[in-house]
């Protein structure tokens, strides 16, 4: 078995009980001006898309259009209410799809 030791460096070691993360000096940790505004736009553009998202809240709810009378179950579709009757309430007949829309 090969074993490895972990050589430290009297500047890492002060790097790393001064608080930083990285052990490695600070000229190490910087990025080069170009990569670093690319990186901060490509942040930027991708925090822009997930603020236009909105909430899952909001789009669940569009998407739940029908409910059921009995239990008041949100169903996405009138298929869906016929399958959910068939195996949730055999004994009931399942409704129109007009007595079933939320409103």
């Amino acid at each position: 078995l090969k074993t490895t030791a972990v050589v430290c460096s009297r500047a890492s070691a002060r790097a790393f009980a001064a608080g930083r993360k990285s052990p490695l000096p600070r000229a190490a940790e910087m990025v080069r001006g170009a990569a670093h505004q690319k990186a901060q736009e490509a942040n930027a553009k991708k925090m822009a898309s997930m603020k236009k998202a909105g909430s899952q809240l909001e789009a669940r709810k569009e998407g739940l259009k029908i409910t059921c009378p009995s239990c008041k179950a949100p169903m996405t579709n009138y298929k869906c209410l016929q399958q959910h009757y068939d195996s949730k309430h055999p004994k009931e007949t399942c409704p129109s799809e007009d007595q079933c829309k939320s409103g």
